[in-house]
Order: C-alpha cells, then sequence, then structure tokens
C-alpha cells in the first residue's frame, strides 16, 4: 500500500477526499532536507528553485510558506501540487497525537475533515492506527 494512501481502510476510518481543508493555517508543516529532491522533482524544478519558491530555511529544516491568507503555498487549482511528495506531517493527517489521544479533538476533525468517517468511533480509529504502526515496523 502506498504510504500516503496507507489510512484507506476501505474508507471505514479514513479516506483523503482532497478537499484541502486541511491545507490553510500557517506554521507547522516543513520539509526534512532527504525529502526536498523528490518535492522539487514532482514540479520539475530543482531543489534550490523549489526551496525559493515554496519554502523558508528554519534550522535544519524547511518550512513550508503560506500565501497572505493562510493556503499553503503547495495547494494549487486542483489540489496540492505535490501530493505524492508532500511534507510528512501531511501524509500522516488526521492521525496526530492530540487527535489519537482526545476523542474530543477526534470529533473536532471529523467536523473539519470530510474524509474521516463520520460513523467511526474513537476507539475505532486509535486502532485502527494501532494496526498500521504495527505493520509499519513489522521486517516481514
Amino acid at each position: 500500500m502506498a504510504k500516503q494512501d496507507r489510512h484507506s481502510d476501505q474508507g471505514r476510518v479514513f479516506t483523503c477526499q482532497r478537499c484541502s481543508q486541511c491545507c490553510h493555517g500557517q506554521g507547522g508543516i516543513y520539509y526534512e532536507p532527504q525529502d526536498l529532491p523528490a518535492a522539487s522533482a514532482s514540479l520539475g524544478l530543482a531543489v534550490q528553485e523549489f526551496i525559493a519558491r515554496f519554502c523558508a530555511p528554519e534550522g535544519s529544516r524547511y518550512s513550508v510558506l503560506t500565501t497572505a491568507d493562510g493556503k499553503c503555498r503547495l495547494l494549487g487549482p486542483d489540489g496540492c501540487l505535490v501530493h505524492e511528495a508532500k511534507p510528512e506531517i501531511c501524509r500522516r493527517w488526521p492521525f496526530f497525537d492530540n487527535i489519537l489521544e482526545r476523542a474530543s479533538a477526534f470529533e473536532e476533525a471529523k467536523l473539519a475533515c470530510p474524509g474521516i468517517d463520520p460513523d467511526c468511533s474513537h476507539a475505532e480509529f486509535r486502532a485502527y492506527w494501532q494496526r498500521e504502526i504495527n505493520k509499519e515496523s513489522d521486517p516481514s
């Protein structure tokens, strides 16, 4: 199963609708240096050109820039410009620690994200993620 599609579970828990709701808000989206070649190649750009257009160096990683209204600069009219090479945090959505740990945060996420099955319980959501973690860490 492709890394970015690992959350489908036949739509029972989460299936990304590519609605771009999660592509708004400033800060917290980063590329690690080793992930930049794939992202820049997906747009046919040299790494330095990709950084100049879409990122700002921040310590040892690169923060993805946003527009004045808080929209990710990598969001185009038809969705994510680098969907197959998007930052790890974007691939992880909605399986964030706060949402996994707090049922109230999970309920808020369900209201904001049409990809989360509205009938899925917090316990099902957590159990699904735990199965996925075990799959990814199992060497067999």
